[in-house]
């Protein structure tokens, strides 16, 4: 017999989660439910669930195909399915699009008006959920994502997607420019900024308490051309000292992360960040906010985000990311005279047109260089 639970989201909206329970004799427990945003669609989803069950007992071994789900619900199913292949930017793209609108319609269902409703949403915020509206460039990267679990769902699931309109009408949006491709950033960091956010860093780590060798870290993150979250999972054990090369596991990959290790050189400049983060003192304070002992950064790449974000707002440098470090690494070693080869064997970007705007790049008057970069963080 099936039952219908109310609940309450924290945004203030009514959900409603149906479940079928049954102990047949000579079958398995059995136990399957789907939420609805009304009563009257959980009522008929049961009835029409329970009809199939009398019709064909074989489902409760589970041996038949799916008949339907919500996008919430095939979100779910998706990230437990295959989620971990795929980054924690991908993972928390999906999640958030489970609290939107949409995701409460069957995937089945999902057309060109529940796109263009959701497009329109997104671009003026969402004031329940607090959050921000989004750029157009955003908004796609959003959509991929939704076609992604809806390209699942037909393939793996046999489910009746209506993928041809989707692509429809992600084709007009693209066409009148409600989403687009990301725009190529050439955001760079002055050696004023670079200077002024040493400095503040070390006048944080002058502090005792302070964990966070935030004036280190961002150097590391030019030298190595390394991004936040692969810093800090970089492990003591992967570096050949020897041929001076550490292996980064899980490398990002539009095509999935999982398993995707790659080796990247490490240069001189950056061995002295290296060997300065190994350092005793530097060492101790990381390793007591408890993270893994095995990591060359023992710290939470969120906070080294947020920590740069703080700097950036107070010391009132604007438009400059922590992923721009690594703009700034590939543009050094390009200065240097290296080939595009060359740059990839430290980047390890995939693409040579991802690194084409380096070919040309002519050597920096003011750039600031290690020498200098040593003194400040003495």
């Amino acid at each position: 017999m099936g039952t219908i639970a109310q609940r309450k989201l924290k945004d203030g909206t009514i959900r409603y989660r149906a479940e079928i329970r049954i102990n047949k004799k000579g079958f398995p427990a059995f136990k399957e439910s789907q939420t609805f945003s009304t009563k009257r669609l959980a009522n008929l989803w049961i009835g029409k669930r329970e009809a199939e069950i009398d019709e064909n007992p074989e489902i409760l071994f589970g041996q038949e195909n799916l008949v339907d789900l919500t996008l919430d619900d095939a979100i779910t199913k998706y990230l437990a399915e295959v989620g971990d292949q795929y980054g924690r930017t991908k993972t928390y793209s999906l999640k958030l699009i489970q609290k939107l609108p949409i995701a409460q319609n069957m995937v089945t269902e999902i057309g060109s008006t529940h796109i263009s409703s959701h497009v329109s949403m997104r671009k003026k915020g969402v004031n329940k959920l607090n959050l921000q509206p989004i750029a157009t460039s955003t908004l796609q990267h959003e959509l991929l994502h939704i076609r992604g679990v809806l390209s699942h769902a037909a393939i793996m699931w046999n489910l009746k997607v209506d993928l041809p309109s989707f692509d429809k009408t992600t084709a007009q949006l693209r066409k009148t420019r409600q989403i687009s491709s990301s725009q190529k950033r050439d955001r760079l960091p002055t050696f004023d900024e670079l200077e002024r956010l040493t400095k503040y860093f070390v006048r944080k780590w002058n502090h005792s308490s302070y964990s966070y060798p935030m004036h280190l870290i961002m150097w590391f993150a030019i030298f190595s051309c390394r991004r936040e979250a692969e810093i800090t999972r970089m492990q003591l054990d992967d570096y050949d000292e020897t041929n001076k090369l550490w292996k980064i596991r899980d490398l990002k990959n539009p095509n999935g992360s999982k398993g995707n290790h790659k080796e990247f050189s490490v240069h001189a400049d950056c061995q002295q960040m290296i060997d300065l983060l190994l350092n005793g003192d530097v060492r101790h304070r990381m390793l007591k906010r408890g993270y893994d002992e095995k990591l060359l950064v023992p710290l939470s790449p969120k906070t080294i985000g947020s920590e740069f974000r703080k700097a950036c707002k107070l010391l009132g440098i604007e438009d400059l990311h922590f992923h721009d470090l690594r703009h700034e690494g590939c543009t050094r070693l390009a200065e240097k005279g290296m080939t595009i080869p060359q740059i990839q064997q430290v980047s390890l970007h995939d693409s040579w047109s991802s690194l084409e705007r380096y070919v040309s790049v002519k050597v920096r008057k003011n750039a600031i260089c290690v020498d200098q970069i040593l003194k400040l963080i003495a």
